[in-house]
């Protein structure tokens, strides 16, 4: 017990820690952390907010976790499709409370694709992305796909959808929190998939080089975020639009009620494309 509760302590508490000390130490370096201060009104209170929802997003992914390890049937129902992606190290259950809250508001046919990205390669995410969305295109002739993607997530959904077979078949694009220009917290990965997040690296470069698709295209991220910085990084390419949410953790976005209005509303407005 005492050993749980030493884990407990350090993933839920020293680990968020140290995130924002690099957060902080990035932004200095970077010379954006004034810019940072200024466009929060100060850092003090959006830190501290950001430390809370990071504790709290930590110790649900560590209970959630293993609900996307066992997976689900996800029969294709009626409506158009909408495919949410996890980000790195994460799996479907990221999703959990978002496509709960989702059906709530009577919004079906919702899908998860799930990649490894422990010690699996980018491409190969990408490729499986582009088969998952094709099933689900057969499955709906003439419909397009809503898709939605956290973190990691975001940067598979613009490289696939890249794919000229894909152009005319996707209602819209939403990212949450999604690493757009890459991260220095990448540095410290120990894989590929991780490292390939550095700003300048493989999967950024890659997302780049993919033509966006000719639909709505919305970035969502805040400008507290502990897994994305510098701040230049959360930028999304030119011609999508922009949507700054109050300070919070990066994996506070997949349960906070703001982030899940805004998911809402893109889903019902493009879902009907």
């Amino acid at each position: 017990m005492r050993y749980f509760l030493w884990v407990l302590f350090l993933f839920v508490v020293v680990w968020p820690l140290l995130r924002y000390g690099q957060y902080l130490f990035s932004n200095w370096w970077a010379d954006s952390l004034a810019e940072t201060r200024e466009r929060l009104g100060g850092l003090t209170w959006p830190v501290l907010r950001g430390m809370a929802t990071a504790a709290a997003a930590d110790l649900l992914v560590l209970f959630t976790y293993p609900l996307g390890i066992f997976g689900g049937r996800e029969p294709v129902e009626e409506g158009t499709p909408v495919l949410l992606v996890h980000g790195l190290y994460h799996n479907a259950s990221a999703w959990v409370t978002v496509k709960q809250r989702l059906r709530r508001a009577g919004i079906g046919n919702l899908h998860t694709y799930q990649y490894n990205s422990f010690n699996g390669r980018f491409p190969e995410a990408v490729d499986g992305l582009q088969r998952k969305l094709d099933a689900l295109l057969q499955a709906t002739p003439g419909g397009k796909v809503v898709l939605v993607g956290h973190s990691l997530g975001g940067l598979v959904i613009r490289a696939a959808v890249g794919n000229p077979r894909f152009w005319g078949k996707i209602a819209g694009v939403m990212t949450l929190g999604t690493p757009h220009g890459g991260s220095d917290l990448a540095r410290l990965a120990g894989n590929a998939m991780g490292r390939g997040l550095i700003p300048g690296a493989e999967i950024p470069a890659t997302a780049d080089k993919a033509p966006d698709p000719d639909c709505p295209r919305l970035a969502v991220y805040n400008l507290a975020d502990d897994f994305v910085f510098p701040l230049k990084t959360l930028s999304p390419p030119k011609g999508w639009d922009e949507y700054i949410c109050s300070p919070m953790a990066h994996v506070w976005m997949l349960y906070s009620r703001e982030v899940f209005a805004l998911i809402r509303e893109f889903v019902e407005k493009n879902g009907k494309a």
